[in-house]
């Protein structure tokens, strides 16, 4: 049982297979315990076969209850949920002398199948029948009224559940690190996105002295290092962001995921301004990939072809982009117990990426629109990441003013270092220029696309306005500055140190 509860399932079989049992019940437990540890690897098949072959000896309630729920827990594994929670219903029907621990485990994965039905209500019924005195079955609990949160797009309360999960714990009096490596992982990710400096605190301090040596924990490991380069990237600590994202590398379960954590990796380069590596490390990327077959591409192994399109677009190919966006529609539908149904998120990191490639091929009205639907998705989701670099942008092409106001309410998450707060810096007023300084928003959102080249027909399509108004808008610019006309202007910025020549 310590290998179980250290979460080393592979080792944990291999110590039921060196165990000589001396009675009938030592070999039903084994059983048992060989069939846990199976479905924790994912091989509910096997685990069918383990407790099918077990004798449970007369007069043992306890046990003969744990062979069938682990029976039907099997079945909700491999996809069968119908069949799965007729078995685990009837085993709680017949629970009631049991010990309360054995009803709340049975109560659990009573949950499970309804989560895997998308029946989140049912969830949560079985889960208000775990005891709270249940130990470490309460805080699974916990931990699945988190997946069950995050089912609804209840992001804020998905955070909680994982703390309380985590919290609780400490709490018993076993240890479950597969329980605290999932929760880890959750929290990680979600805190992450949602710049919650405090809740990422508490998982960097539980991830600095969780053992990670056992088999089936590659996952929730990847994804805590792959959060935590993200939240040193945002506040710019890029080297840091590097060596985390190699960590998910070395980490990745899967070389789908590897190539997810080098995208992250690319990302960081491209933020740091370093060109050629990025671009070397995203053409290595682009021929990994187009050897892989993306068919049965699961969780967040679905995010590759979208989040490399990004990159690939930043580096010059939009073509290439565009042909990966396409291979991301294609893919066939996620498996239902590893994807969340009507899940904005997916829909949300989409469009971005199509924003971003039209950005680069010089669309502005296309990316404009998704750039601001993506924009709002997040905003919705309360996922601050990514909406204030889609907000940072969209304010960089048309200064909408509640844009730059989400963002600087934002910013002041992040440290002064933030790559962001610089960016955000050098769209509003430079410090040192008294110039820029007395334009209005609007005229430095103008300028902004004065020095990106724009001409007066594509700023007043990005920006909604007639050419008369952005003609009006320029010539108060050109006035400022005491200028002719637009080289003058261009000229003039750079040796302002506005624009780099």
């Amino acid at each position: 049982m310590r290998a179980w509860f250290a979460g080393d399932f592979d080792g944990c079989l291999a110590r039921c297979d060196r165990v000589r049992p001396s009675d009938v019940d030592m070999v039903s437990q084994l059983a048992l315990l060989r069939a846990r540890a199976l479905l924790r690897l994912g091989r509910a098949d096997d685990a069918i076969g383990a407790v099918r072959s077990v004798f449970i000896a007369h007069g043992t309630l306890d046990a003969s209850l744990t062979a069938r729920m682990l029976l039907g827990t099997a079945y909700v594994r491999r996809g069968d949920n119908r069949t799965g929670l007729h078995m685990l219903e009837h085993a709680y029907a017949g629970a009631g002398g049991a010990h309360p621990t054995v009803r709340s485990e049975i109560a659990l994965n009573i949950a499970l199948a309804y989560y895997g039905l998308r029946e989140l209500d049912g969830a949560d019924r079985a889960l208000d029948r775990v005891s709270p005195d249940a130990d470490i079955v309460h805080a699974r609990a916990l931990e699945y009224r988190a997946w069950i949160a995050l089912a609804r797009s209840d992001f804020a309360g998905a955070m909680r559940h994982f703390q309380g999960a985590l919290l609780r714990l400490d709490g018993c009096r076993h240890y479950d690190r597969f329980l605290e490596a999932n929760s880890l992982q959750g929290l990680a990710m979600l805190a992450a996105e949602r710049l919650d400096r405090a809740a990422f605190m508490l998982v960097e301090q539980r991830a600095e002295r969780f053992d990670g040596s056992a088999g089936g924990l590659a996952g929730p490991l990847f994804l805590v290092a792959f959060a935590a380069s993200m939240m040193d990237e945002v506040n710019g600590r890029a080297r840091d962001a590097l060596r985390r994202a190699r960590e998910a590398e070395t980490a990745a379960p899967t070389e789908i995921m590897r190539l997810l954590a080098m995208c992250r990796r690319a990302t960081v380069l491209r933020n740091v301004d370093e060109r050629h590596a990025h671009y070397d490390l995203v053409v290595q990327i682009h021929n990994a990939l187009s050897g892989l077959d993306l068919s049965g591409a699961d969780g967040n192994e679905r995010e590759v072809p979208a989040a490399l399109a990004i990159e690939l677009a930043w580096s010059g190919d939009v073509l290439g982009a565009r042909a990966l966006l396409k291979q991301y529609d294609a893919l066939p539908p996620a498996d239902a117990m590893s994807s969340l149904h009507d899940d904005p998120r997916p829909v949300g990191a989409r469009l971005y990426a199509e924003a971003v490639v039209a950005d680069a091929a010089g669309d502005h009205q296309t990316a404009h629109h998704r750039y601001r639907e993506a924009f709002q998705i997040f905003h919705r989701c309360g996922y601050e990441r990514r909406a204030l670099h889609a907000a940072l942008r969209l304010g960089e092409l048309t200064g909408q003013t509640y844009l730059l106001e989400y963002a600087e309410r934002v910013l002041k998450k992040l440290s002064a270092h933030s790559p962001l707060r610089q960016r955000a810096r050098r769209h509003n007023a430079p410090d040192g220029d008294p110039v820029v300084g007395a334009l209005s928003r609007t005229e430095r959102a103008v300028l902004q696309l004065l020095c990106e080249g724009k001409s007066t027909a594509e700023i007043a399509l990005l920006r909604n306005r007639s050419k008369q108004t952005v003609r009006n808008t320029v010539s108060r610019i050109l006035s400022a500055f005491e200028v002719g006309d637009r080289h003058a202007l261009l000229r003039e910025c750079v040796k302002r140190g506005i624009v780099t020549g």
